[in-house]
């Protein structure tokens, strides 16, 4: 059994701005998908905004690195991060299923 070490990419060879505008834009996106809630009658909270933000910010970190992985274009990242604030949990839940799946063998 051969282990594969996975690269690890250069610390300083990371763009940071780009980095910082992904995340921008994922926090966006959870603020944005909040406020149509909100704007279809739920009732504004707080902690529920912050909850919505931390899951949406889990969700953009791993669109940053599966962009930094996949060397996607900044446009592309951009808009899969702003997605990926916005659908929050349910993107998080879909991935998840999809690696339970992969883990049991049921690919298709």
């Amino acid at each position: 059994m051969t282990i594969r070490k996975m690269p690890i990419k250069d610390p300083n060879n990371i763009n940071w701005t780009v980095i910082v505008y992904l995340f921008c834009v994922t926090l966006l996106g959870s603020i944005a998908s909040y406020c149509y809630h909100v704007m279809n009658g739920h009732k504004f909270r707080l902690g529920t905004l912050i909850g919505q933000i931390c899951v949406s910010t889990f969700a953009g970190s791993l669109v940053v690195l599966g962009a930094s992985y996949f060397n996607w274009d900044f446009e592309l990242a951009g808009g899969v991060a702003g997605l990926a604030g916005w659908s929050g949990a349910t993107l998080i839940k879909a991935l998840e299923e999809r690696l339970i799946k992969k883990a049991k063998g049921d690919d298709q």
